[in-house]
């Protein structure tokens, strides 16, 4: 009888040993699921503009889950603006405060011809709490030639729209300033008189030729 209380009790200890070990292993990956659900990740990449095929944006966009703050874009080599902004002056976007999750900025950058032969180094930092000391990092390789002989056909509708939108206003706008004037038919009282005339004229000339 002794020998299976001790038995029993050795089970007892080890069942509840292993069911410690469980529950410790699922509370760690638990947690670790949720941290990695819940993380911010960042990525810049070169775009065309969706207004010409031969100029290209610098869009940054956080797809995590989680804001990020403090975000350092750099490039190498480095990326050169073709713009009438000042030629020593930052590159847009290389500096962000906060992006929340699903939030992207974007800034035209330069013309295809200075980005497409490029295969820069993209190397981004972040901080997943303003007050935090560690920083996390994205490092990755961005060929631009791949995006050579891309062509589009047609325009995004969201585009089409704005077209004829401003060709409407335009069009409006000409109208009300009355420039070009609107040519118009004004069917008076005299045209009255005049139409009811040439009615009874005929009238009494086909009645003329039937007697």
């Amino acid at each position: 009888m002794e020998q299976l209380i001790a038995i029993a009790t050795v089970v007892i200890a080890v069942g509840t040993v292993s069911l410690w070990y469980v529950t410790w292993s699922l509370t760690r990956e638990t947690r670790r699921l949720v941290d990695a659900g819940s993380r911010p990740h960042i990525v810049a990449t070169l775009d065309p503009n969706q207004w010409s095929m031969i100029h290209f944006d610098l869009r940054v966009e956080n797809t995590g889950n989680a804001a990020a703050y403090d975000i350092n874009v750099s490039f190498d080599p480095p990326l050169v603006p073709s713009s009438p902004r000042d030629p020593e002056g930052p590159v847009p976007l290389t500096t962000i405060d906060v992006l929340k999750p699903g939030q992207g900025l974007t800034s035209y950058i330069a013309e295809a011809a200075a980005v497409l032969p490029n295969t820069y180094q993209v190397s981004i930092t972040w901080k997943r709490a303003p007050s935090s000391a560690a920083k996390e990092t994205n490092s990755y390789t961005l060929n631009m030639s791949v995006m050579e002989g891309i062509t589009r056909l047609g325009n995004d509708p969201l585009i089409q729209i704005s077209n004829d939108v401003k060709k409407f206003t335009e069009t409006f706008g000409k109208l009300a300033s009355g420039h070009p004037k609107l040519q118009v038919d004004v069917f008076t009282s005299a045209d009255r008189l005049h139409e009811r005339r040439v009615i009874e004229r005929r009238r009494g000339e086909r009645q003329q030729r039937d007697a």
